[in-house]
């Protein structure tokens, strides 16, 4: 029964580990050392467990399991070191307090150790769930967003993990015989109370980013609407001054026609054009909001003298909110009249925004010139500058929000941020 309990603890800690990071296989080799590694590592555990008995594996327990498990994660998560280290740290308190559970109960109704071992393997199924379902999103929101202050978070579980190895080294048959089960109290006490304060901060660091950068939308569509507000304002009253004079410009035009002058009238209708379009409010969509931010940000490209090159394609119903659809396409637009910004020539400045729906799926590619060196890690470009890349981690949160897919790509020149929502 305990080597039954010991194997389906692995498993369950090993597939709490797996939901809580975001896991990528970026080489077959990868693949091929985890399956080295891991085999390697049930040998030796096998070893220990026949030759040393039960107990004195238990004591080893942190050196033939945990730090392996640990290891073996780095060959498939995206996230490595301290980020790694506190997702490993939380599924071991994680399963230490499912044990502590269990010893109570047990201590409790006079129980065995069998028995003991039978509520794990029952608590185990909804803990997970548990997890997945309320305490993943704000782990994977704080890896994806937080770069800092991961120590900190650390200690708490590790601390933890001391206090309750140092009291029976993992010897439950020892625990349960023992007459005063304060400690363990004070244990789980200790665990709940602490993990309540880090997920509150995670909670509170996530709803502080997300009214951050609807703050920036807010504040961008105002502004946005402002210019389109005065360029409406003056479309009228150029409408009203071009309608009281279209008999003059009529007249004109006919007596170019008149003389003979085609390449005058031309010239003038052109000349007319141009004035109309100038004070003319762009629709790149059938999306309000989108058309706003679109308005901001192409005006904003045309003053760096780029040209834009757009076709957005909306259904009639969107499944993405316009606060995330306006995220997505800002955060891509902005970043990519940065990476333009300091290019000299003109005709190297290449902005393409194109969006359609297939298969009830939105597919955004935004594609730009850049001249200097784009460096990925872990699917995400990195910026050099201080409070800047924070626009694509925000457009991947997106996608993952939606069950969706992200890609940043940089070749020969050409950087391409693909969404599908």
């Amino acid at each position: 029964m305990d080597l039954i309990w010991l194997l389906f603890t692995l498993i369950f800690a090993t597939i709490v580990v797996y939901m809580l990071i975001d896991c990528e296989v970026k080489h077959k080799k990868a693949l091929y050392w985890l399956g080295l590694f891991v085999t390697c590592i049930i040998v030796i555990d096998s070893f220990v467990w026949i030759h040393f008995g039960h107990e004195t594996f238990m004591k080893r327990y942190t050196l033939l399991a945990q730090i392996p498990l640990y290891i073996a994660f780095i060959f498939v998560s995206k996230y490595k070191g301290i980020k790694l280290l506190f997702v490993h740290l939380t599924v071991i308190a994680l399963v230490s307090s499912i044990v502590l559970i269990a010893i109570l109960v047990a201590s409790y109704l006079g129980l065995s150790k069998t028995y003991m071992n039978l509520i794990c393997l029952i608590l185990y199924i909804p803990t997970g769930f548990i997890t997945y379902r309320y305490f993943r999103p704000y782990i994977l929101y704080m890896l994806r967003n937080t770069d800092k202050g991961w120590l900190g978070f650390c200690v708490i579980p590790l601390t933890y993990s001391i206090i309750t190895y140092s009291y029976g080294n993992y010897n439950t048959g020892a625990i349960i015989s023992q007459t005063s089960l304060a400690p363990i109290m004070r244990g789980l006490i200790f665990s709940l109370v602490s993990y309540i304060m880090i997920l509150w901060l995670f909670k509170q660091t996530r709803e502080q980013l997300t009214l951050q950068n609807e703050q920036n939308l807010l504040q961008m569509q105002i502004t946005a609407s402002k210019k389109n507000l005065e360029a409406l304002k003056e479309s009228q009253e150029k409408t009203i001054i071009y309608r009281h004079d279209m008999r003059h410009h009529l007249n004109l035009i006919n007596a170019y026609l008149a003389d003979n002058n085609k390449e005058a009238a031309q010239n003038y209708i052109t000349e007319v054009e141009k004035n109309i379009e100038r004070v003319t409010v762009e629709s790149y969509c059938s999306n309000y909001s989108l058309n706003l931010i679109m308005n901001f940000y192409i005006t904003k490209a045309k003053d760096e003298h780029i040209e834009v090159e757009t076709h957005i394609d909306l259904p009639s119903e969107l499944a993405v909110s316009d606060m995330d659809l306006c995220l997505v396409f800002s955060n891509a637009i902005e970043n990519a009249i940065n990476a333009l910004a300091p290019i000299q020539s003109a005709e190297d400045k290449i902005l393409k925004i194109h969006c359609k729906n297939k298969n009830d799926k939105l597919l955004i590619e935004i594609t730009n010139s850049f001249e200097y060196t784009v460096t990925i890690v872990d699917k995400i470009p990195i910026s050099i500058l201080e409070n800047h890349g924070y626009g694509t981690k925000s457009i991947a949160a997106i996608a993952e929000k939606y069950n969706g897919v992200y890609s940043f790509t940089a070749e020969n020149g050409i950087f391409k941020t693909r969404i599908i929502l």
